[in-house]
């Protein structure tokens, strides 16, 4: 059976058009994905209380040092908001999920670095106390 030129020519027509409208699709879904991690890192850097995670690593790290810091660090580590469900009203079941992702590991890196600075400053200021031998403090720390 012999098969024509216009036979030939279909078939490479149709298999560049089924790659062509793959990559479209792939594309697509890289521009949403993008798109909505740039939007949820944008609106996590607002949403983030840096002042409440400095402060409860500053306060655990001078009434416990480095043991009760590293509390404050775990919550930080352990809590993950949800983002506001205002903002993901009337977009796609991908974006949501993209955005939400994006959103959750950067308020949490966003809260670890705070939660940590806290809890350090917090645990030099408690060995300050202590080497200055004002009480409790200079009960904990030997020199």
């Amino acid at each position: 059976m012999k098969r024509g030129l216009l036979f030939h020519t279909l078939v490479v027509l149709m298999l560049g058009l089924s790659l062509n409208v793959s990559l479209q699709c792939v594309a697509q879904q890289n521009s949403v994905a993008l798109k909505a991690k740039a939007d949820a890192e944008y609106d996590a850097e607002d949403d983030v209380n840096t002042a409440l995670w400095l402060s409860a690593g500053g306060v655990l790290g001078v009434a416990g040092t480095c043991l009760l810091g590293a509390v404050a660090v775990g919550g930080a580590y352990l809590y993950q908001p949800v983002p506001p469900a205002d903002r993901l009203l009337g977009k796609s079941a991908e974006y949501v999920n993209f955005y939400t992702d994006a959103y959750k590991a950067r308020m949490r890196r966003l809260q670890l670095v705070a939660a940590t600075k806290g809890a350090l400053g917090g645990s030099a200021v408690f060995f300050l106390l202590g080497t200055l031998n004002i009480k409790p403090w200079s009960d904990f720390v030997i020199w």
